[in-house]
């Protein structure tokens, strides 16, 4: 809880800071995305174990626009999914945390590309305990969409690219040659005065692999969100 609570400071002092410094304009937004995880692991082409359990995770959104071309955007995403069972076994359940800070460039009108950051963990945790923790950090590219279709009606998409992720297992024994991650979004949203609500579909996922033993873990949460935001 206190990791939690430390990064969703440090977005919202982030953010903050960037609005009060340069005055300028921007959004933030609370989400609710109620996510599939799917848990699968390949020695090869063998499928060892391949589950999956619903998840619940909140998401704390921001951006901040430096100048007409420039902004600064972050998100705070935290949450668990059930237990993932297994013939009848209970093999605990899942947590992801993590934090992205990225700078947005527009490139045309309702288009910006963006490079940031994004740090997080993901642990598998039963009765209390944690049984598989694993860090993850690394750059990420992507680009953004976001189109007003008029009457307060808009549309938006992001996809990002972390094509190479610094994975750290918690257990000295277990090792990652290689991890990357993939994650979009889209949706709709309706803007009245400075709020709106909105809501569309997420994916996010990672994918490690231990190149000596032939291991591969895929790590993926994928279903619908909807949220609410104040634009400043």
């Amino acid at each position: 809880m206190k990791k939690l609570l430390t990064g969703m400071l440090l977005a919202c002092m982030l953010l903050g800071f960037g609005s009060t410094a340069f005055a300028q304009t921007g959004e933030v937004s609370l989400e609710q995305w109620f996510a599939t995880h799917a848990y699968e692991i390949k020695a090869g082409s063998q499928t060892m174990m391949d589950l999956d359990a619903p998840a619940r995770l909140t998401g704390l959104k921001g951006e901040v626009n430096v100048t007409k071309q420039l902004s600064i955007a972050g998100s705070f995403l935290f949450g668990k999914s059930d237990d993932f069972k297994d013939e009848g076994l209970v093999l605990g359940h899942a947590e992801l945390s993590n934090l992205n800070i990225a700078a947005q460039y527009q490139v045309i009108p309702m288009v910006k590309v963006q490079a940031g950051y994004v740090s997080g963990t993901w642990d598998v945790v039963k009765e209390s305990k944690s049984i598989s923790k694993m860090g993850l950090s690394g750059i990420t590219l992507g680009a953004a969409v976001d189109a007003d279709l008029g009457n307060g009606i808009g549309v938006f998409g992001e996809a990002l690219y972390a094509p190479k992720v610094n994975a750290k297992p918690k257990s000295s024994d277990e090792k990652v040659d290689d991890a990357n991650m993939l994650a979009f979004e889209a949706g709709a949203k309706y803007d009245f005065g400075q709020f709106n609500v909105k809501g569309g579909y997420r994916y996010q996922g990672f994918n490690l692999t231990n190149k000596g033993e032939q291991g591969e873990l895929g790590l993926t949460f994928s279903g619908l969100f909807i949220g609410a935001g104040f634009s400043f």
